[in-house]
């Protein structure tokens, strides 16, 4: 079973000096953890998601120039990746949450999509290399293995399925902060 075709890695998609900009500004906006929905509801989980995060916010001037930046980048993507899986024409942009993994941080093997968010892309940015673990790891659907590791580098973007094919966990941060973004398409 081939799976690993439609995860896509565009090196140096954002620059250096936009990568300190944000993970300067992650280190302000991104001061609660994680949450998961369990039940319908959303509370801190951190045996599942051990992460500070912050969500874009539509009524923040600063967000919304992110928010658009970020996005212009998926779409620039987005637009190739389609050459290829022609039935995403109709995906829209969904949310952009700012990671912040200090050490022991993680987020255990997941999926993206599920029965409350239809999400059809994940997007991930890498911002910073200077941590160590905190790896990305694919992992198979059927035998639970993992079967890729994605080496990321500063400003590098990854973009995959958000479907159950392609569960993948950030691995514990074992030294330093790991910064990212994530985004999805639904």
């Amino acid at each position: 079973m081939q799976i690993h075709h439609a995860i896509f890695k565009v090196e140096k998609k954002l620059s250096l000096e936009y990568c300190k900009e944000l993970i300067n500004y992650i280190d302000v906006k991104a001061v609660t953890k994680a949450k998961v929905l369990i039940g319908g509801k959303n509370v801190e989980d951190t045996k599942q998601r051990n992460v500070f995060d912050y969500g874009l916010d539509k009524d923040n001037k600063k967000d919304v120039e992110h928010g658009r930046f970020l996005m212009q980048k998926m779409k620039e993507t987005l637009d190739k990746y389609v050459q290829t899986f022609s039935y995403l024409r109709e995906a829209s942009p969904q949310t952009i949450n700012l990671l912040k993994y200090e050490v022991g941080n993680f987020y255990s093997p997941h999926i993206d999509a599920f029965h409350t968010v239809n999400r059809q892309l994940s997007f991930i940015f890498c911002l910073n290399e200077n941590f160590n673990g905190g790896e990305l790891y694919f992992y198979h659907p059927v035998t639970r293995k993992p079967y890729s590791q994605a080496h990321l580098k500063t400003g590098d973007m990854i973009l995959f399925p958000s479907n159950f094919l392609y569960p993948h966990q950030i691995r514990p941060v074992t030294k330093g902060t790991r910064y990212s973004v994530v985004a999805w398409y639904s």
